[in-house]
């Protein structure tokens, strides 16, 4: 019984892409959720799948030279979101990264969701999705989402010339049209930044 489990599981990624991921239910019609445990595990043993974190594997990618190419953790707590039907947004200093603003990955990366609120651990890192308001995803341009949230994370006291200086490259990719429908939905005191670095 478990053999034709492991068969099944295993052709369904050997025929996948290389740095495909995998969660552990993408395979629940195959058996139950124990053997598709063990079968993982089995896989991960002859280095066909890593293991990322509980229930999430990934199919590796390797380089000659450095070996295997894990994926950011930007692009597993989308994958997260994808399989959750949720939608996601960077906060905090995941935000300010993600722009450019700090080269420090955060040890801790926080999204906004309306899915469900858990967070997962990836190696020494985690990803916290923290259940918000509808209202929190008003500005659908991620680009200007993602400034909105560095400016909350910098706080207005403590914007400084750097600050604003750096982030200009940013604002200015966003398109005027955006800016116009969009931007009304972030509070009056970055509107003013913005608009005055646009």
């Amino acid at each position: 019984m478990l053999e034709s489990v492991v068969n099944q599981i295993r052709t369904k990624v050997l025929k996948s892409y290389r740095g495909a991921f995998f969660f552990a239910e993408d395979f629940s019609q195959f058996g139950s959720s124990d053997n598709v445990r063990k079968v993982l595990s089995r896989l991960e043993k002859d280095n066909l799948l890593v293991r990322l974190a509980q229930g999430i594997y990934l199919k590796p990618n390797r380089d000659p030279l450095l070996g295997i190419i894990y994926p950011n953790i930007e692009e597993i707590a989308k994958e997260i979101a994808k399989r959750d039907k949720a939608r996601i947004s960077a906060t905090g200093v995941m935000a300010s990264y993600l722009l450019g603003l700090t080269t420090q990955v955060p040890l801790k990366a926080v999204y906004l969701t309306d899915g469900s609120q858990r967070e997962v651990k990836i190696g020494n890192r985690s990803i916290k999705f923290k259940r918000t308001v509808p209202k929190s995803f008003a500005i659908k341009d991620e680009l200007l989402h993602l400034i909105v949230q560095a400016f909350k994370e910098k706080g207005q006291r403590n914007i400084t010339k750097e600050f604003l200086d750096t982030i200009k490259t940013s604002v200015k990719k966003v398109d005027k049209q955006v800016i116009d429908f969009q931007l009304k939905y972030a509070p009056v005191w970055i509107q003013k930044a913005i608009e005055n670095l646009h």
